[in-house]
């Protein structure tokens, strides 16, 4: 996949030459450019779906390498439509959320924090029952390690309405998400 060969992209955050290289079928991508691709709103490109899928074979294994600012290359990711791609292709982008969740939640000590990957998985699909029906389905202790590690990681927001993530949503849709979060926990914790 490579960018569209018109792409013009902006040129006051990209140069010439980061724009070629996201032209160019093949080339290998600095990470910070797959980075800063991740992290620009969409219209920063004149086809923003086409750049996500350029950038997306880098994005996928920096992200679960650990990448410290996942929730923003969710972001990206999430405004490329990925769910509206060809069958394949959104499989694909599926297949890796879930198994990059799945992972964190069987890992000691994953490379970033469960919490930050679940709200990167939730930024990225725009939903957030997924990722909270497989932390319940993982019933060991590193995953309740994790849940008791992200409540304190999102303690000052479950006393509020503000969401952790900040994910990209309407702020009716991350606070309708968050409520789904804190009913969520709540069973949680009448369940133990």
């Amino acid at each position: 996949m490579t960018a569209q060969a018109d792409e013009a992209g902006c040129g006051r955050c990209f140069d010439e030459g980061e724009v070629e290289l996201l032209r160019t079928p093949g080339a290998p991508l600095p990470a910070d450019l797959v980075r800063r691709v991740a992290q620009k709103d969409p219209f920063h490109w004149d086809e923003q779906p086409a750049i996500i899928r350029r950038v997306l074979p880098q994005l996928v294994v920096m992200l679960a390498e650990g990448e410290a600012e996942s929730d923003l290359m969710a972001r990206g990711l999430a405004a490329a439509g990925w769910s509206r791609w060809p069958r394949e292709q959104a499989g694909a982008v599926t297949g890796f959320l879930d198994a990059w969740w799945t992972q964190t939640l069987r890992t000691k000590s994953p490379p970033i924090s469960a919490g930050a990957v679940f709200e990167s998985c939730v930024t990225a699909s725009s939903s957030v029952a997924p990722w909270l029906a497989r932390w319940e389905a993982e019933t060991g202790p590193i995953a309740s390690r994790h849940l008791a590690d992200s409540l304190d990681w999102w303690r000052e927001e479950l006393t509020s309405d503000d969401s952790p993530s900040g994910g990209g949503g309407t702020e009716a849709e991350e606070r309708a998400a968050w409520h789904e979060v804190k009913r969520w926990l709540a069973g949680q914790a009448r369940a133990t």
